[in-house]
């Protein structure tokens, strides 16, 4: 188990990032390389997980599964 509280606010915005990273490319491989960041740390600070936080992008793009 990680414990947060051994991590720096940087180290815990890098590891969040690159877990939403993943999460989209896996989904949607069309948009590896193509990631809007500001969204991403958007969502990043506003303190939801990864995995809905890429549910969120999708949506508020109209990304579907036509797309993948």
């Amino acid at each position: 188990m990680k414990r947060h509280y051994a991590l720096t606010k940087a180290q815990r915005q890098a590891e969040w990032l690159a877990q939403f990273n993943d999460t989209l490319t896996t989904r949607i491989p069309a948009l590896s390389g193509r990631v809007e960041w500001p969204a991403a740390l958007y969502y990043f600070h506003s303190g939801i997980t990864p995995t809905d936080a890429v549910d969120q992008y999708c949506i508020a793009r109209s990304i579907t599964n036509e797309e993948k």
